[in-house]
């Protein structure tokens, strides 16, 4: 399995529970592989896993409709955008700048410039870059954003790749961002505390994608504690919460087990303060 398959996986679990998810284009991405891979993924590894990314998408939902919403738009930043649909879910005052590696970005780009002709998303001002987090500079990932943010304020979202990278790499990430955004500007971010490595669930979760691992893609394993995002340089943690707790908002019914046994994400919502 390559990173870029969870894409395809993420995006057709959000589209089993739209009511939670929100994402009713989510099910435009669905294909037959995916549809028969899924099932040995949730045996192996945890039957929640599409509610709970489903949760996660809506969390996000959320925090960006509000945010452009009294900022009357702005720019949403999708670094490892993967086939997220956020930005056809906000109104059209809002701007996206789609990031990700290339073959990514040009699939998603052929298939949304094609679904927008045939009517089936609304038109939006979408612009796609294609970025290696790994071998980039900061310098040139900073030099090529600025020159396509044509909205204030901006919105970043890191969600679903933390952790496939390395801290060095996550720390690279937060220096761009810090060099790109303004006093009152948002990032949204996703990753796994450390406590969570101790779980059965998560030794399930390692050992698949382990086991079903291309050569040529590496994933990181990373988890990260609270304490670096509450210690962020240029930013202030406004909010922090994980998928546990929310679940008692966005789907009571669910009935999910104890919080140690689930693959339990953890959301921070930063605020640019300087």
């Amino acid at each position: 399995m390559q990173i870029h398959e969870t894409a395809f996986i993420v995006s057709t679990y959000r589209s089993y529970h739209e009511n939670i998810s929100k994402d009713i284009y989510a099910k435009l991405w669905n294909n037959p592989k995916t549809e028969a891979l899924i099932p040995s993924i949730t045996n192996a590894i945890s039957k929640e896993e599409s509610i709970l990314h489903s949760i996660r998408n809506r969390y996000f939902y959320e925090r960006l409709k509000s945010f452009f919403n009294q900022n009357n738009g702005g720019t949403l930043i999708n670094f490892g955008a993967g086939f997220s649909m956020y930005q056809f879910l906000l109104n059209d005052n809002v701007s996206t700048i789609e990031i990700d590696k290339e073959d990514i970005i040009e699939y998603k780009k052929s298939k949304i410039d094609l679904w927008t002709e045939e009517g089936k998303l609304p038109k939006r001002n979408v612009q796609y870059l294609s970025l290696d987090f790994n071998l980039d500079s900061e310098e040139k990932m900073i030099r090529s954003l600025k020159k396509i943010i044509t909205k204030a304020p901006t919105f970043i979202v890191l969600e679903g790749v933390l952790f496939f990278l390395n801290k060095t790499i996550t720390q690279k990430l937060f220096t761009v961002f810090k060099g790109l955004q303004k006093q009152g500007d948002l990032i949204g971010s996703v990753s796994y505390i450390p406590e969570i490595e101790k779980l059965e669930v998560y030794k399930r979760l390692l050992n698949y994608f382990d086991s079903h691992n291309d050569t040529n893609d590496a994933f990181a394993h990373q988890t990260i504690p609270n304490s670096y995002y509450e210690n962020l340089d240029g930013y202030i943690l406004k909010e922090h919460v994980d998928e546990y707790q929310l679940s008692k908002q966005y789907d009571p019914e669910s009935q999910l087990a104890s919080a140690k046994e689930i693959l339990n994400e953890h959301m921070y919502l930063l605020e640019r303060d300087d």
